[in-house]
């Protein structure tokens, strides 16, 4: 059985993701931090982990991104979930007797607006959404609140005040990648149809970032050969002070003679490139444990 870790307690949202991301079968393994997870990988003590990279309402999460650079473990796999968060308090507790709020800075930003609409209650960030359940749950005080899934709150025995408190109800969406120490292997290219259902990760770094269009360039290379960029995001390089790594999704087949051709002249614009993974596009799901 597979060892599989997410950061967090028991009832956290990415311990959902990773069942979905590696099955049903797996030992599922929380850890304080994402870099725990990168170490475990590393050292074999896991065989995998479920990370958070972006949300639809609130973003990136920049310190995977930054940690997928320092480790370059492969990535295999995604999803999107569905978020749901709940207000949850100890039971009895009732809405008026709140007066702080803990959860992940995250889940905190994607409720913002109920924060808006209640000035009397502090929102107080915390490392984990499902950690905050558990530690009202630890507190002993109708004062305190947590925002958490409904899962963790069912898990810790508390109350659910509020359902549906994120900003968006329904299209709040966070995705998640799988990652292992080794890569998978793809099927042969065979069609664009197929292409198209393959997403590429990449990381690389312009060897000329003051010349003008450096980036246009190199984004050129994807565009003339009509290849779907589906993100890009930039990190400041930890050891060259303005100068910036760049993360690159797009859609295709690496074994694409056309991919094969666009990677081929994004060296000339690059001091590097590395690819962190080719897998199959994630479908969205919901929460499920």
């Amino acid at each position: 059985m597979k060892k599989i870790a997410f950061q967090g307690r028991r009832g956290a949202y990415s311990e959902s993701a990773a069942y979905h991301l590696f099955g049903n079968n797996i030992e599922v393994i929380p850890m304080d931090t994402f870099e725990q997870i990168f170490q475990g990988i590393e050292t074999g003590a896991i065989d995998g982990g479920a990370i958070p990279i972006e949300n639809s309402t609130a973003g990136s999460i920049y310190d995977n991104y930054d940690l997928l650079f320092k480790w370059r473990h492969p990535i295999v796999a995604e999803v999107k979930l569905q978020i749901e968060h709940t207000l949850c308090a100890l039971p009895g507790a009732k809405l008026e007797d709140l007066r702080e709020v803990l959860s992940h800075p995250q889940g905190l930003a994607q409720c913002s607006r109920f924060f808006g609409q209640h000035p009397d209650i502090k929102s107080v960030a915390f490392y984990d959404t499902a950690g905050s359940a558990e530690e009202v749950a630890k507190r002993g005080d109708k004062k305190v609140g947590a925002i958490a899934s409904a899962y963790a709150a069912k898990f810790y025995g508390l109350d659910i005040l509020k359902q549906g408190l994120e900003n968006f109800p329904g299209v709040n969406f966070t995705r998640f990648y799988a990652i292992q120490k080794t890569a998978i292997e793809l099927p042969d290219f065979t069609d664009k149809e197929q292409a198209s259902d393959i997403k590429t990760t990449l990381l690389f770094m312009l060897n000329d970032s003051s010349r003008a269009g450096a980036l246009y360039a190199a984004l050129g290379c994807f565009a003339k050969r009509n290849l779907n960029l589906t993100r890009i995001e930039s990190r400041p390089h930890p050891d060259r002070p303005w100068e910036y790594i760049f993360h690159l999704s797009f859609e295709g087949n690496p074994k694409d003679p056309n991919v094969v051709e666009a990677l081929m002249e994004l060296q000339e614009y690059t001091d590097f490139i590395y690819r962190l993974g080719s897998f199959h596009k994630g479908k969205t799901e919901k929460l499920s444990y």
